[in-house]
């Protein structure tokens, strides 16, 4: 081999020598290919779930949040923050053992809480400029072992049990259902109007106030709002709504409510009727209030069931009857719904007047728990629609969110007889509610049902 060649071999094997260890050695910041270590601040939380704006002890997180950019895990239940007020009025619930106790107690045992984190305060005073006081938050752990043998007039007897602040308190616990929170308000739902010279035109402005705080939170959060009303016995002063004074009122039962904030997902997961009633002591109601979202609700036409008149079901089409024909002036068919991604009770569903056809002839005149596997058919209800008139044509049924009549029931606009079923002004606050859902959902319904009738 030549001199020339051998250099120029020699200089070959030196540049890929250099090559390779250029591709191996450290890169400056500005190369476009170098990697480093993401900076630490981007990559943690900025606030664990314990760090909410009502936490006066300002505590560390015990379950940092986590985000993921590949895939959204389902919710999980981080945390649960219990509010329960202590005014002068709720005093009469925690002299004794009682429901109330019991049944704050067994929320707290929830064994859907079980894995969630949890905090305890009390909540009093007032935010009114008029009156020297402020609104009061105090801390009471995070055992619920601790938390029960706290419910006694001698812990309780903290803050400002002047005041209660009713749309504050809402406005604190409704901020505090973020993320995968959810949130609990314990009071007797009474508006703290007392001094006013106009108490009744007192109370609605109020409940203007308490509107505004929920169309406000529901414009920046998908929430639901869980309403339970339940009883207990109480032995204490009774402090009026709509007029000064009070009075002392012994072993009466009194209606008390424990309300839920929190997505849907996680109130629908961990507060079914079931997990409710084995936890609330003594006879209770529910209310849900929440934003549609344009869920599909599966379901089908049942032909062999309640049929009045002639039809035939269309094989390829579930949601078609043809050739239908009424007998004796009557048309009436039955339909099958899997309401399993609802929320609501099955005394709900089964009331007829929470439905509706509109533009039809039809009715609903029975809905009723599929309890015996139908073969061919899914689903958790069926639902009966009647007419005696003509059947033909495009067929909707509607369930609506409908406030439940007990609430009505439990309403009274005056303080003349107290006993252990009304709440001064409660229908208007849950009307400010329900219209403040209603705002959200622009006239949606949480489901409609499809359907076309031929000849």
């Amino acid at each position: 081999m030549g001199k020339n060649v051998t250099v120029k071999l020699l200089a070959l094997v030196i540049l890929i020598i250099l090559g390779i260890a250029g591709c191996n050695g450290p890169k400056s910041r500005d190369g476009g290919t170098a990697t480093s270590q993401p900076d630490q601040k981007e990559t943690t939380s900025a606030a664990g779930p314990e760090q909410t704006a009502i936490d006066p002890a300002n505590k560390p997180a015990n379950k940092p949040a986590t985000t993921s950019a590949v895939t959204e895990e389902p919710a999980q239940l981080e945390k649960v923050i219990f509010f329960i007020e202590n005014s002068g009025s709720m005093f009469g619930y925690i002299n004794q053992a009682n429901e109330f106790k019991n049944s704050l107690v067994g929320i707290a045992y929830l064994p859907e809480f079980d894995r969630a984190d949890k905090s305890f305060y009390f909540i009093n005073g007032t935010s009114s400029p008029l009156k020297n006081s402020g609104i009061q938050i105090k801390y009471q752990g995070d055992d619920p072992e601790v938390f029960k043998n706290r419910l006694n007039p001698a812990s309780f007897n903290v803050g400002d049990v002047r005041f209660s602040d009713l749309n504050r308190m809402f406005e604190i616990a409704l901020d505090s259902a973020k993320g995968n929170q959810i949130s609990v308000i314990v009071s007797d739902c009474l508006y703290d109007v007392g001094e006013e010279t106009d108490p009744l035109t007192a109370l609605k402005t109020e409940i203007q106030k308490t509107q505004q705080a929920f169309r406000t939170r529901l414009q920046n959060d998908n929430i639901q709002t869980l309403v339970i009303k339940a009883g207990s016995r109480f032995n204490g002063q009774y402090y009026y709504a709509s007029k000064k004074g009070s009075e002392k009122i012994q072993n009466t039962d009194r209606p008390f409510y424990i309300i839920f904030f929190g997505k849907s997902a996680l109130l629908n997961k961990a507060l079914t009727e079931q997990s409710i009633s084995g936890k609330i002591v003594g006879p209770h109601e529910t209310a849900r209030y929440f934003i549609n979202d344009e869920k599909i609700i599966p379901f089908q036409i049942v032909p062999s069931i309640d049929l009045k008149g002639e039809f035939k079901p269309d094989y390829k089409d579930k949601t078609k009857l043809t050739k239908a024909k009424p007998m004796m002036g009557e048309f009436q068919f039955t339909f099958a719904v899997d309401f399993s991604s609802l929320p609501f009770s099955d005394s709900y569903y089964a009331a007829t007047g929470n439905y509706d056809c509109p533009y039809s002839n039809f009715s609903v005149v029975k809905v009723t728990r599929i309890t015996k596997k139908i073969p061919g058919v899914e689903g958790t209800h069926l639902i009966t629609v009647f007419t005696d008139k003509n059947p033909l044509g495009d067929l909707q049924v509607v369930l609506k969110n409908v406030t439940p009549g007990w609430v009505m029931e439990t309403h009274t606009d005056n303080e003349d007889a107290i006993d252990s079923t009304h709440t001064f002004g409660f229908k208007s606050l849950m009307d400010a509610v329900s219209e403040a859902y209603d705002y959200v959902n622009h006239g949606m319904n949480p489901a409609t049902f499809k359907m076309a009738i031929t000849k």
